[in-house]
């Protein structure tokens, strides 16, 4: 009985956190538009709902090795909740580097825009 309130929850909040996604993070996807409309306010619990998923991943994946108990069958039968349990955090990183690579062009775009107001500081007072 434990076990299937686990699974249901995990798919529950798996299910929500793929609406985020579709809300949020459309461009992942190569679309212009957001496919679910929600209000940007609600972002934030969107962003944070990765990590209670990746804890219930982990307490999930936990009791089904200690109730099979054989590495290979483990492995075997619940791959799919491992791969889950990867990928998750994977991409979550590229949702990160994202925003990271968005910092990084605007601080080279300032770089270069200082350059520019020094050089042509320098040529007008010549």
């Amino acid at each position: 009985m434990f076990y299937k309130i686990l699974d249901f929850s995990i798919l529950v909040i798996a299910t929500i956190f793929f609406v985020g996604v579709l809300a949020f993070d459309y461009s992942m996807f190569g679309l212009t538009k957001p496919i679910i409309l929600i209000s940007y306010e609600w972002k934030f619990f969107f962003d944070i709902l990765i990590w209670p998923l990746v804890v219930l991943l982990i307490i999930d994946l936990t009791l089904k090795y200690k109730k099979t108990k054989n590495p290979k069958k483990f492995i075997k039968k619940y791959w799919v909740d491992i791969t889950m349990l990867v990928l998750i955090p994977v991409f979550s990183v590229f949702k990160f580097l994202k925003i990271g690579l968005t910092v990084v062009k605007q601080l080279k775009t300032a770089k270069m825009g200082a350059k520019i107001a020094h050089k042509t500081k320098k040529m007008s007072k010549k």
